[in-house]
């Protein structure tokens, strides 16, 4: 109903002229002849609303029809729904969307040609993140075969690389994957010990180098999840453990179970994270005010993490005090049927 006064609003101006004419015809009539006019009162009025409202639903119904049209139009700028526009359009209406529509075409234009280009460079940098996974692995089957003849200090200083170089390249191709309109996820079941053991001999070398103190406890159970998404996952705040860990650090991994959920909680005693950051650390790009070390890092990690999780349908909690420490909690569904972790 507001949607039409609104319509109406536009011919008002003509709608009072045209009642003005009308009770200007009534007077004459009146003048003329007052017993016709009282004769003829009633039929005159009849006239007169039943033309009101004849044009209003003439009015209305055209005004509905060219709005139908601009929203066609600005949603698909091209010919057809162009000339539909123009047909239902004034004269005098009929300039200005011409200009419109030559700016919407040209705009058109210069998007197409940045999505080409963008869609180009995003090919680019997917492939240039698969291909160095070449050298990556022949760097991998030089620290697995041959490192007993390097020196320890070599060794581990490439193995550091060959880690931070596999991280970031992760997080290259889980951010095209989180964005992508597609998910690829293979979902499967996931033995949770084997999962977090074998990450844990990934990340040896470096939790040995820091002197890290590694605690787990009733790890057990399979989960129904895509394997390389929940990895990625895991590695990211293994990595940000890492990265944040005090003079002597320490990493707890637990799981409970609450109202038909399981949690797995990583726990470590690092730098943690400001109650000023806290609500904000999994904002893309954020790195807040804790410290040298976190204004250094991009911010992707913790982003993509809770990303994936919220795909993957992983509830995700975390707990915090400034030099204190960090705790996250992912919260899955999982089948106790396995073996306990020794």
């Amino acid at each position: 109903m507001k949607q039409n006064l609104k319509y109406l609003a536009t011919y008002l101006p003509w709608l009072l002229v045209l009642l003005a004419f009308d009770l200007f015809t009534a007077v004459l009539l009146w003048l003329s002849d007052v017993r016709m006019f009282q004769v003829l009162i009633l039929l005159y009025l009849l006239a007169t609303i039943l033309l009101f409202f004849i044009l209003s639903f003439l009015l209305i119904r055209k005004e509905r029809k060219k709005a139908t049209a601009y929203k066609a139009f600005i949603a698909n700028p091209k010919m057809d729904t162009e000339l539909e526009l123009l047909r239902l359009s004034s004269a005098s209406e009929k300039e200005s969307i011409e200009e419109i529509a030559n700016a919407l075409y040209q705009r058109q234009a210069e998007i197409g040609k940045l999505n080409s280009l963008l869609a180009e460079y995003e090919d680019y940098v997917e492939k240039w993140a698969h291909e160095i996974k070449l050298p990556l692995s022949l760097l991998s089957l030089l620290l697995d075969n041959q490192s007993d003849q390097l020196p320890k200090d070599t060794t581990f200083k490439l193995d550091y690389v060959k880690n931070q170089i596999q991280g970031n390249v992760s997080q290259i191709l889980f951010y095209y994957r989180v964005k992508s309109e597609k998910n690829d996820f293979l979902f499967e079941d996931l033995d949770l010990q084997e999962c977090i053991q074998d990450l844990l001999e990934n990340f040896d070398p470096l939790l040995k180098e820091k002197k890290f103190t590694i605690q787990l406890e009733n790890i057990q159970g399979i989960c129904y999840t895509d394997q390389r998404s929940f990895e990625f996952i895991l590695s990211q705040i293994l990595a940000n453990a890492l990265k944040y860990s005090s003079d002597k650090p320490e990493l707890s991994i637990s799981m409970s179970k609450d109202k038909g959920r399981t949690s797995l909680i990583i726990r470590d005693n690092g730098c943690g994270v400001k109650a000023c950051d806290l609500p904000h650390i999994f904002e893309k790009g954020f790195t807040g005010d804790s410290g040298d070390t976190r204004k250094k890092s991009t911010g992707m990690g913790l982003y993509l993490v809770k990303q994936l999780a919220d795909a993957l349908k992983i509830e995700i909690t975390v707990k915090s005090e400034w030099t204190q420490g960090f705790e996250i909690s992912l919260s899955i569904l999982v089948n106790f049927s396995i073996k306990k972790i020794d």
